[in-house]
């Protein structure tokens, strides 16, 4: 599960690479911009619905930062 979230989170960061070159290639006036950015903000949607329901399914176990008193 770790691995798939990884994997989903370098598309996702590749993805705003694509929006990057598309916005300085074609100055903003182009349409890959933003199609690469809602590819982006839907691909993070469907991964923060992903790991909750990786962790009410019990196959991820969230941990504290804070340290036990």
């Amino acid at each position: 599960m770790k691995a798939l979230i990884l994997i989903i989170l370098a598309f996702i960061i590749y993805n705003l690479g694509l929006a990057m070159y598309y916005m300085i290639k074609d100055k903003g006036q182009g349409k890959n911009t933003v199609r690469f950015l809602t590819v982006r903000i839907a691909i993070s949607f469907a991964l923060f619905i992903l790991i909750i329901f990786a962790l009410k399914m019990g196959w991820l176990q969230a941990h504290s930062i804070l340290p036990k008193a």
